[in-house]
C-alpha cells in the first residue's frame, strides 16, 4: 500500500475506530457542515466580486465622462502633473519681479 492510499485508509470514515457508525455519521455530519460553510464563502465571494466589478465599471463610465481612456489613466494622471508643476514654476517666475520690489521697499 502506498502512503497516499494508507493515509486515505486511514482517514476514511469508514474505518470504524471505536466500534460503531457513529464514527461514520459524525464525520459525514462533518463533511456536509464543512460543504454547508464553502458554499456559503462562495456566494459570499461572488456577491463580492459583482460589486467590485459594478463599482469598477461605475469608475471606468466616470474617468471615461472627463475624456480619459480608462486604460491610460495613470498616464493622464501623470500629464496633469507635469503641467501642474509647469504653471506652479511660471506663477513663480511672474512673482518674482514683485518680490524684489516689496525685497526693496522694505
Amino acid at each position: 500500500m502506498t502512503k497516499t492510499a494508507s493515509f486515505r485508509a486511514f482517514n476514511s470514515p469508514t474505518v470504524n475506530r471505536s466500534g460503531g457508525p457513529d464514527d461514520f455519521e459524525a464525520a459525514l455530519s462533518r463533511l456536509r457542515a464543512r460543504l454547508e460553510e464553502a458554499k456559503r464563502a462562495r456566494a459570499a465571494a461572488e456577491a463580492k466580486r459583482e460589486m467590485a466589478l459594478k463599482r469598477k465599471a461605475e469608475v471606468e463610465a466616470q474617468i471615461r465622462e472627463m475624456g480619459v481612456d480608462p486604460e491610460r489613466v495613470e498616464e493622464e494622471i501623470a500629464r496633469l502633473r507635469a503641467e501642474v508643476r509647469e504653471k506652479l514654476e511660471r506663477a513663480a517666475e511672474l512673482l518674482r519681479p514683485f518680490e524684489e520690489l516689496v525685497g526693496h521697499a522694505g
